[in-house]
């Protein structure tokens, strides 16, 4: 549905948009009322029950999203026409009350109107644009998968962790979080404290190569120092640079470069995973906005046409 809908039918409900807005301002250009234009003449009339039915008509958009079964209208047709009508709709109105704003429900009525429309706009650009980043970002996964893969990695590096030393498992114990188990939605502070575990892991290394090398405790803490700078900088860029034996035994160091690397890949997971939380909600953002305005529209209308026959 990403951009199918916009070009749905070779343009078709953009057509009859068009259509119907231009034959309603020829209307209004032709129409000779007594008086100033208000919606009290026929074409007001008329074009206040065009416009009614076309609001009422999208509003039932929401319902028709949560319905499976096949209809006359595909959901794509439909959400074609909804944007297409929904702009049309800032002609009707607007000619329908001949640009009579006063301070009562009525202008109320078409103020929110005029904003629920506005929230459709940037529903567009959303709808447009973060299908496309969510696909992008996934390349081929899905978050269950990257879930499962985090599982994976813990247990590996667990493992590795262990047979290495008992410090480094204490390191990579402390960086295992199981929320994304739960599907809690993974944030920035989790990448960040994995990316901490990274620099705890090279800090090992140093007071390996300090122990190894018998320096001074002055000389090690400044270079200690140095090194936690670097990696809070530039951890991605120089990982490949700093994966070097760590005055273990060359086996122990060959599964240290093993650990890193899953390290590396289990950030990637979560950066994927967060990017996926915040695109899909910046669409439940909008739906927060969209939807509640829709509903305040339809009950001002309502509101609208009661007090206009009643009075």
């Amino acid at each position: 549905m990403n951009r199918s809908f916009i070009n749905k039918d070779n343009f078709r409900y953009l057509k009859a948009a068009g259509i119907l807005s231009g034959l309603s301002i020829i209307l209004y250009v032709l129409h000779q009322p007594v008086g100033p234009p208000s919606g009290a003449s026929w074409l007001g009339y008329t074009l206040g029950t065009v416009a009614a039915l076309i609001m009422v008509w999208l509003a039932w958009f929401g319902v028709r999203k949560r319905r499976y079964q096949n209809t006359k209208l595909s959901l794509n047709t439909w959400l074609s026409a909804h944007v297409y009508l929904g702009l049309s709709l800032l002609v009707i109105a607007t000619l329908h009350c001949g640009f009579q704003f006063d301070a009562n429900v009525h202008t109320v009525a078409y103020i929110l109107m005029v904003f629920t429309i506005v929230s459709g706009i940037f529903g567009v650009y959303y709808y447009l644009t973060v299908p496309a980043l969510l696909v992008k970002n996934m390349k081929g996964t899905n978050p269950e998968s990257l879930r499962q893969r985090l599982r994976d990695i813990d247990m590996v590096a667990l493992s590795l962790a262990h047979e290495i030393d008992s410090q480094v498992h204490e390191v990579i114990l402390y960086s295992i979080d199981h929320r994304y188990e739960s599907k809690a939605r993974i944030t920035m502070k989790d990448v960040r404290k994995l990316r901490s575990v990274g620099a705890q892991l090279l800090s090992i290394r140093e007071v390996s190569k300090a122990r190894s090398s018998e320096k001074t405790p002055k000389t090690f803490k400044k270079k200690l120092m140095e090194s936690a700078l670097s990696i809070n900088e530039l951890y991605r860029l120089e990982l490949s640079k700093i994966l070097i034996d760590l005055s273990f035994d060359r086996l122990s160091g060959d599964k240290l470069n093993n650990l890193l690397d899953f390290v590396n890949e289990k950030e990637n997971c979560l950066l994927k995973l967060n990017l996926d939380s915040r695109y899909k909600n910046q669409l439940k953002t909008w739906l927060l906005f969209h939807v509640p305005l829709s509903l305040a529209a339809i009950i001002s209308l309502v509101i609208h046409i009661v007090t206009v026959f009643y009075y």
